[in-house]
């Protein structure tokens, strides 16, 4: 079952076109930046100018593979196949969930160590100092976060047991409804940006990539992140295994 879902990931086009845009969106703005030849104080766009089009890119990115993994065998209606390869359904769910986790992890280190080849060649095309350990810490803290986040679109779109509504409502989530959890008082710090945060600042030592203090404690991050997880995949699971699959 494993080695199906990773020659589907090979051979389906979504996973190599996230990668393609993704790095897409990196050399344009490098090749940008170049243009404009920024001198000054603006010089850091040298190699901040890719950066920021990689988290932007990769942030996206997560989400979409995340919904995608699950939500394509909604969408080709191929689940009654799957489960013909692996009957137990918890356990088709867990090799899905892993082989997810593997492919977002997959693409961003790619996106993310490109991205820092660029940043550095770029710094100095520009004659600036370029930062690697600052850039490190940042690119793996937008990592982790992202891949939390990318747990949390497949969560959605097998509950909603669909790629669109997945990926969709992951956005929503993100951009709208949790922004709005964060604006009430005591419970905003446990949603799950807020935990994801926390847990990407891991690597920076503060939260918004090194200023400030960081609004959880690791552990009750984890926890926190765990427990949204937990419940959203709980429910998206209950409803595949009670439910016929076509």
């Amino acid at each position: 079952m494993f080695a199906a879902e990773l020659l589907k990931i090979r051979s389906m086009p979504a996973p190599r076109l996230a990668l393609i845009i993704s790095l897409a969106l990196v050399v344009v703005a490098a090749v940008i930046v170049a243009i404009v030849g920024p001198t000054g104080t603006d010089a850091s766009a040298y190699y901040d100018a890719p950066a920021t089009a990689a988290s932007i890119a990769v942030s996206v990115g997560a989400i979409v593979l995340g919904a995608w993994m699950i939500g394509l065998e909604f969408s080709s209606k191929t689940m009654r196949l799957a489960a013909t390869v692996q009957p137990s359904r918890l356990r088709l769910l867990a090799v899905k969930f892993a082989c997810a986790l593997l492919l977002i992890l997959s693409y961003m280190l790619v996106v993310f160590a490109l991205s820092l080849l660029i940043e550095a060649l770029m710094a100095s095309i520009g004659s600036v100092s370029f930062p690697f350990t600052t850039q490190l810490d940042d690119s793996i803290s937008l990592l982790l976060q992202s891949l939390l986040w990318g747990a949390f679109a497949f969560a959605l779109a097998l509950l909603f047991r669909s790629y669109t509504a997945g990926l969709v409502g992951t956005l929503v989530f993100s951009l709208l409804v949790d922004p709005a959890l964060q604006l009430i008082p005591t419970v905003g710090k446990y949603s799950f940006s807020s935990a994801a945060t926390a847990i990407g600042d891991l690597t920076t030592g503060g939260s918004s990539f090194g200023t400030g203090e960081p609004s959880l404690a690791l552990g009750v991050a984890l926890i926190t992140a765990a427990g949204w997880l937990v419940v959203v995949i709980g429910a998206g699971s209950a409803r595949f295994i009670t439910r016929d699959l076509g």
